[in-house]
């Protein structure tokens, strides 16, 4: 990919660079002459100079050689424009105009045509619909921002899907301590996307952290792939527009309604170990610091010299699934030492609010040998020193370049300085304890899954079963599917007179289930058609009948009858689980597991993992509720059947790509013992 030769052209040319100062054609060649020292050509045909600069007709009168050319013309003139530069050996273009893909059927079907160009094109292309692109090293500014936005170099490289978004976080980095590496705006993306600069940008040296604004994606799997062999090498945080996790009405599986439309996302990008953030302030926050070091333990100490500040901080701790680091006795024993009587020595360690510098200083020096991420709380006190014990951290710092220290300095004007000294060298500073918690809890999270393994997953033995249906399948025809992927099925049949289902019941036994047998209706028990508890022959005779009417009353023309044994029989304190598989569009399938039954979906505690779960995930799953709930009436190996059979329906899933949706639901959890005892596959 020549994307170095977009970031550090030779040449670039301008084509729709304009002599009206309120065009983006002249916002961009201004900001070029401002940034770029190479060599800088025009086009355009309705003027003799612009800028100073030579005005070409066409890019094909250009005598030079041009590596990058930046478009920015009506969109109906593109693909000459870009022909042209195919002819003319251009190496990449960024196409800044809009009125492709994103303004509707007019402009999907310019777009289409562009990337049938593309296909059979050498030339790359970045956008159409976007800001262009800023390197801060060598420099060069290919956007439209305003040419008065102060931008600061740095180690950040910033993809945003949107142009407008990316325009306003870039303005107000600068007054956040924030500095770049690079800063691509990438539009629609028909050429080159999301996964190719991410590819690129975990090479570069000179970019420690990766930070994306995305809203949706087209190529997922190749997304995920990427992200993935980039977070091993540095973290990458994600801001996803449209998190909303509504679902269609039409939606007729249980773990199809559960999934939601954000859910594949966050789980790719937990797979990958991104740090997922949900608003600015916690972007701008990573953006500054989330290269500055590596949390690799969960466990926090706190210093403060504000015992509320430490209480409200210790809760955040909580909330977030982090702990406070035990002090143990010879710590203790050392703070009482330096401490005043009326000091709390156990974690968070309440320096009271008299703490001069030194009182900070023979603290901290004592807690950095417990080598956990500190977070140190200043609030300013008549006799306390904001600038002083600012001094003392950093020192501190100088001391232990690899402690994660993480200050917090309460206040406004009173600790603006010290916050100041503090940021200019490099350290963290927080406003309040919720952002500090915030970027510990993420940072944690990227150092402890960027390099899962997949041992479990392994050695699982997967059988290939094809399923080319067409159709729903429900009931029987569906569990004969389940049984040749491995899953263990209750006993049932169907049964079509009273003399096949008396012959069926003397296999089965009492109690037993009945149900209607009908690929057209997923959930049966709207209709009544499903009998449970049946005890004896006059029981199964009432409810032969009862279901043959309902199937009558509901004209469900061809439905027969299933006979089940009682899955729950024998059973003592079972819990009713549901596993199940939807398809995303972007990413494909996922695997629900959760508490199952009739309410399946009022109760909606489930968890979802991605068809390769990696050992870490499922540690992690037996710390969440559905997790407890199992393992209140199941062993250690019913657990670990279960993850087998979350790891079986993810690759049946992946080889037959015609199923929509997969409901196990309920799976009967009891002992050594996980049955399923109700089975559909939905198509699409």
């Amino acid at each position: 990919m020549q994307f170095e030769k977009i970031l550090n052209p030779e040449s670039i040319a301008v084509i729709g660079a304009s002599r009206n100062p309120n065009k983006v054609g002249s916002a961009i060649l201004k900001n070029i002459r401002l940034t770029y020292r190479g060599k800088i050509f025009v086009v355009n045909p309705f003027a003799e100079e612009i800028q100073g600069i030579k005005s070409y007709k066409s890019i094909m009168n250009i005598r030079d050689k041009v590596d990058v050319a930046i478009i920015s013309i009506p969109a109906d003139s593109v693909l000459k424009a870009l022909k042209d530069c195919e002819k003319k050996k251009v190496s990449a273009a960024i196409i800044i105009s809009a009125g492709f893909k994103e303004i509707g059927k007019e402009g999907e079907k310019r777009e289409n045509e562009l990337k049938a160009f593309l296909k059979k094109s050498r030339i790359r292309v970045i956008g159409p619909n976007c800001l262009g692109i800023i390197n801060m090293d060598p420099p060069v500014n290919m956007t439209f921002v305003d040419p008065n936005t102060k931008i600061s170099k740095g180690s950040t490289a910033f993809i945003s899907q949107s142009g407008a978004l990316l325009s306003a976080i870039v303005d107000d980095a600068s007054a956040n301590d924030i500095g770049f590496s690079k800063i691509i705006s990438i539009g629609n993306a028909a050429d080159i996307d999301e996964a190719d600069i991410i590819d690129y940008l975990k090479e570069d040296e000179k970019t420690k952290s990766i930070v994306l604004y995305i809203e949706g994606l087209v190529n997922g799997e190749k997304f995920l792939r990427s992200l993935k062999e980039a977070t091993k090498k540095k973290p990458v945080i994600i801001l996803k527009g449209g998190r909303s996790n509504e679902t269609s009405s039409a939606v007729m599986s249980h773990t199809g309604s559960l999934a939601g439309n954000y859910k594949a996302y966050e789980l790719a990008f937990e797979e990958a170990g991104a740090i997922t953030v949900s608003n600015i302030d916690d972007l701008f926050n990573f953006m500054r610091d989330a290269a500055k070091f590596e949390v690799k333990t969960d466990e926090v100490v706190i210093v403060t010299n504000a015992g509320g500040g430490g209480v409200i901080t210790s809760d955040h701790i909580n909330e977030e699934g982090l702990k406070r680091a035990q002090i143990n006795e010879r710590t203790a024993s050392d703070l009482s030492k330096q401490l005043p009587a009326e000091s709390n020595l156990h974690n968070p360690i309440d320096i009271l609010g008299d703490a001069s510098p030194d009182r900070y200083k023979e603290t901290l020096d004592i807690i950095a040998e417990l080598n956990r991420p500190t977070i140190v709380i200043f609030s300013p006190q008549e006799m306390s020193m904001p600038m002083e014990t600012a001094k003392v951290i950093y020192d501190l710092h100088k001391k232990k370049p690899n402690l994660p220290l993480f200050s917090i300095f309460l206040g406004g004007t009173n600790v603006e300085k010290a916050r100041r000294f503090l940021i200019e060298r490099g350290l963290p500073v927080y406003d309040y304890p919720n952002e500090a918690v915030d970027i510990i809890k993420g940072l944690y999270f990227y150092y402890s899954h960027r390099d899962p393994t997949y041992e479990r997953y392994k050695k699982e033995k997967i059988k290939t079963v094809s399923f080319s249906g067409k159709k729903n399948a429900f009931g029987i025809s569906a569990k004969m599917i389940f049984e040749k992927i491995g899953i263990n099925t209750v006993n049932g049949m169907l049964v079509s007179s009273g003399s096949e289902l008396k012959k069926g019941v003397d296999k089965i036994g009492y109690p037993c289930v009945l149900k209607i047998s009908s690929n057209s209706i997923a959930h049966k028990n709207k209709i009544g058609g499903v009998i449970t508890g049946i005890k004896d022959h006059i029981e199964l005779d009432k409810a032969f009948k009862d279901l043959n009417q309902v199937i009558k009353e509901n004209k469900l023309n061809g439905a027969k009858i299933e006979l089940y044994e009682d899955a729950t029989k024998d059973k003592k304190g079972y819990v009713e689980i549901l596993i199940g598989g939807h398809r995303d569009p972007v990413f494909g399938p996922m695997i629900a597991i959760g508490v199952g039954g009739i309410y399946a979906n009022e109760i909606a505690e489930v968890e979802f993992v991605l068809p390769r779960i990696s050992d870490q995930k499922i540690d992690e799953l037996k710390r969440t509720n559905v997790g407890k709930v199992i393992m209140s009436a199941a062993k250690g190996q019913t657990f670990d059947e279960l993850i087998g059979y979350v790891i079986k329906l993810g690759r049946f899933m992946e080889m037959n790509r015609n199923i929509k949706d997969i409901d196990l639901n309920p799976i009967i959890v009891s002992g050594n013992s996980a049955v399923a005892a109700d089975f559909k596959i939905f198509v699409e």
